[in-house]
């Protein structure tokens, strides 16, 4: 039995009181917010509400001091330096500014990018941007389509001096774990044995499991707050600090300089100054800051996985007594430390299946997940993807279950 307390947990959750019946499994997509999270966005407005870095006034330098402590819980929780934290508007921002900053003044022709076959379109589209437009070549580890794992690459032939950034998704946002013990470990490895730098996209792993980016040995890491109880339009872009003078501002504008003039270059401030051009995402980081808080005075991550694999296993076993569905990833990794599951019923589309549970209350996500080339790669033109979180129970397992053999019911009679 789970013994975890989701119940409690869901008690904290405004939504959840408001919309008693909800059933709600797609946090892979965007957790929902815990009250004291909503309470400290509108507190900063009713109390605090000015901008930063260049009011000398009691409002302004309040307003400082919370976005900074922010910035201080964010790295402590991912075990950096304050100054190797970026905030920007979300995981796909600070992709997106690694590749055109760094990327663009690293990346030259006849160079070379990884990644892997299962990237979210924000660690695709960017590397694939740049590589055309530089005259570089977009490689991939590749995905064996049985066991839903990355195959063991030939590392020699994909990584190599002309190998300048490698750029990895810890989980996948469609498949979950598609790392075999040791792999992740070993590519990382040899990328900075030929001097490459590493991004990891940790947006779907950040709110399950503990994240060091010392252990990771990042060059660059990069998450959303949205998906781990904070608001929208807040991420965070780490740049270990070693790289701080190599990268170029992503953006210019006001408070990221010491001086401008008519005549001469303009002179940047130091990290993380230096990358934060104009007004911030302010309320946005003080809720990331206040969802941290929440996360380490209410969830245990070891507790936490146990619980929400649990619910995998629960759910893989309903699945699987399904005549005609198809799971995809490997059933091993998910019953064991799984946090969502995607699979497809034959002929039914999962819009209709995702619409249908929709009208009985229950929130799924259903499409190719905003990862096309995965999809096209595996066959499947659509699946349905259910996704948990802390506040999730076995009843809404169990709910799910039902009202699923109702849709197929219903479907397989009108087909």
């Amino acid at each position: 039995m789970i013994t975890f307390n989701s119940k409690k947990i869901k008690s904290g959750f405004a939504i959840f009181k408001h919309k008693k019946d909800l059933i709600y499994l797609d946090s892979a997509a965007t957790a929902q917010k815990p009250e004291i999270v909503v309470q400290a966005v509108s507190n900063f407005y009713d109390k605090h509400n000015s901008n930063i870095h260049r009011s000398i006034y009691d409002l302004g330098e309040a307003a400082t001091t919370l976005y900074e402590q922010s910035r201080e819980k964010v790295a402590e929780f991912v075990n950096a330096d304050s100054q190797e934290i970026v905030f920007t508007r979300g995981t796909t921002e600070s992709i997106n500014f690694v590749a055109d900053s760094w990327g663009r003044a690293n990346v030259g022709a006849g160079d070379n990018i990884l990644i892997t076959q299962a990237e979210h379109h924000a660690n695709f589209l960017p590397w694939q941007r740049l590589a055309a437009e530089k005259g570089a070549q977009l490689n991939f580890i590749k995905l064996d389509k049985k066991s839903f794992l990355l195959e063991t690459p030939d590392l020699d032939s994909l990584i190599n001096p002309k190998t300048k950034l490698v750029a990895l998704t810890y989980d996948s946002n469609v498949l979950g774990n598609i790392w075999s013990t040791g792999l992740l470990e070993k590519v990382i490895q040899k990328a900075h044995s030929v001097g490459a730098k590493v991004l990891i996209d940790v947006a779907q792993s950040i709110a399950h499991e503990k994240t060091d980016v010392k252990k990771l040995y990042a060059d660059f890491l990069a998450f959303s707050g949205h998906k781990m109880f904070g608001p929208t339009g807040i991420g965070v872009l780490y740049i270990k600090k070693d790289l701080h003078d190599h990268v170029p501002p992503y953006q210019v504008g006001g408070s990221m300089v010491y001086s401008v003039s008519f005549a001469k270059p303009a002179v940047y401030r130091d990290a993380p100054q230096k990358f934060e051009a104009g007004t911030p995402p302010i309320a946005q980081a003080i809720g990331l800051g206040v969802a941290i808080d929440y996360i380490k005075e209410n969830l245990n991550f070891d507790e936490l996985r146990k619980h929400e694999a649990g619910l995998t296993k629960k759910l893989l076993d309903g699945l699987q007594r399904i005549d005609g569905c198809h799971i995809l990833g490997n059933l091993d990794m998910l019953a064991k430390s799984g946090h969502l599951v995607s699979f497809y019923i034959d002929n039914i589309h999962a819009h209709d299946l995702s619409a249908y549970l929709s009208n009985n209350n229950i929130a799924v996500r259903s499409g190719h997940h905003c990862a096309q080339p995965l999809a096209q790669l595996l066959g499947v033109e659509s699946s349905l993807r259910v996704s948990f979180s802390a506040y999730n129970t076995e009843q809404d397992v169990e709910v799910f279950l039902d009202k699923l053999k109702e849709a197929i019911d219903f479907f397989g009679k009108n087909l």
